[in-house]
């Protein structure tokens, strides 16, 4: 059985005792602005070059000890692009992590809850740890720096980033559009794990952004929709706001474009009034089909400005929709708001973009469960493994290409625990596609899970 839970169990109240005392001296370095290393986070290891290269099955799963890694490296595909861009491998690489742990405005005993930002951020720091362990079994040499972003003087802390290989964060949108153009002018490869945007940095080869995109995110949900229905089936949901207006012609361009055709609607759109969803005794005007599937795409997103509306829309359809047949597809705000509970799911047979999907029942997805659990005496979260993804892609991908491993991440292709890594350049110039016109690299991969038997399941 697989399955993606909607809500964060509960810790163990002493889940992060071995983190606590790193997060104290922390606090104190990041008052203090220090540029000091954090021991505790320091990986040397004498200097190697081999590469660390996953024993592939029949079916293309690779693994390297218990963990799940799946590797396709088109590079040789690649070559005649990128001739002249020598590799810069080093035996050890040094890596600056520029985590938001906001220490100075948090009480550390957060670190504890997982439903608090330092408590999400402890978890993934946790995840980065353990990656960080894999890596030296692996022998891949890193010298890693931690700093919180969030607290004391973040001009001097990236700074302190000035002889890094990588800087991973920060999550700040102003302090990570700073980061960004302090790695071009540095020719420092800066990961973003948590922010997409594309106003974030202009023409920036060094810019590398984990999360796909909203529109990237929507672009998925039409590209399955019309895998699976036909255009009359699907309706476009949403508000008479300039937002959901803008969402909803993007998405039908996208249709559009799949279609080869100049119509400026391919699909229905029925615009909600918000008040009938809580006083009206109707809201969708029985636009229900009863001989086929009615299809509906709901593109919010935003915690702060759409969760009661997505809420409230989910619900009353869920009420309105009878015995009809009915397919909801939407954002991973379905998924991870409190409010939406499982019936909805059900009711509605979901259909939830999302960047991530973990397998609770797999092998490796257990023994990973029990490491963690021995080093932490807790469950690890969704948090957890994020960290762990992120950090095991960095260090393979520094091992595999060097300090300009960045250029030759759309020759490969990656698969952890919960995330998928296909990274792919965004071009200012559409034709040229040359090096310089690089405006960012992006991670394209996105999963559909669908609602069955209780529990969701990649579709």
């Amino acid at each position: 059985m697989t399955s993606v839970p909607n809500h964060q169990r509960p810790l163990n109240g002493s889940k992060f005792l071995t983190l606590i005392g790193f997060l104290c001296i922390l606090i104190l370095a990041s008052c203090n602005g220090s540029k000091k290393a954090i021991d505790d986070a320091r990986v040397a290891r004498p200097s190697s070059t081999r590469k660390a290269t996953p024993r592939q099955n029949k079916g293309g799963i690779g693994k390297v000890d218990t963990i799940r890694w799946t590797e396709i490296d088109r590079s040789k595909e690649y070559e005649k692009t990128i001739e002249d861009l020598e590799l810069d491998k080093r035996g050890q690489y040094q890596v600056a992590l520029l985590y938001p742990f906001g220490l100075e405005n948090s009480n550390i005993s957060d670190a504890n809850n997982p439903k608090s930002r330092l408590g999400r951020m402890t978890d993934y720091y946790a995840g980065t740890k353990m990656a960080l362990k894999q890596l030296e079994q692996e022998e891949i040499s890193l010298d890693v720096r931690v700093y919180d972003s969030e607290s004391g003087n973040f001009d001097s802390k990236l700074q302190g980033c000035r002889n890094a290989d990588v800087i991973i964060g920060p999550m700040d949108r102003g302090q990570l559009s700073t980061t960004a153009q302090y790695g071009l002018n540095n020719e420092i490869p800066v990961v973003s794990p948590w922010l997409s945007s594309t106003k974030v940095t202009k023409n920036n080869p060094y810019y590398i952004q984990l999360k796909p995109s909203l529109k990237r995110h929507m672009a998925k949900m039409v590209e399955h929709v019309k895998e699976n229905y036909s255009d009359e089936q699907v309706f476009l949901l949403g508000r008479k706001k300039r937002k959901d207006q803008g969402m909803m012609k993007y998405i039908q361009n996208v249709a559009a474009a799949i279609n080869r055709s100049g119509k400026d609607k391919t699909f229905q759109e029925f615009y909600i009034e918000e008040d009938s969803l809580i006083n009206g005794e109707m809201a969708y005007d029985s636009i229900f089909y009863t001989d086929k599937t009615s299809v509906f795409i709901l593109p919010n997103w935003s915690f702060v400005d759409d969760e009661s509306f997505v809420y409230n829309a989910v619900r009353k359809m869920s009420g309105e929709k009878g015995l009809n047949d009915v397919v909801l597809y939407g954002m991973p705000i379905l998924l991870e708001s409190d409010k939406i509970k499982f019936e909805h799911y059900s009711n509605l047979n979901m259909r939830i973009v999302r960047t991530s999907y973990l397998d609770r029942e797999e092998e490796a997805v257990r023994e990973f469960r029990k490491s963690f659990f021995d080093s932490y005496q807790g469950i690890p979260s969704e948090e957890a493994y994020r960290g762990f993804d992120m950090m095991m892609f960095v260090g393979r991908s520094l091992n595999a290409y060097g300090k300009k491993f960045q250029y030759f991440l759309d020759t490969y292709e990656s698969s952890l625990y919960q995330t998928e890594f296909d990274v792919h350049k965004v071009f200012s110039d559409s034709e040229n596609q040359s090096l310089n016109d690089i405006e960012y690299l992006q991670n394209e991969h996105l999963y559909i899970l669908e609602f069955k038997d209780n529990h969701f399941v990649r579709n």
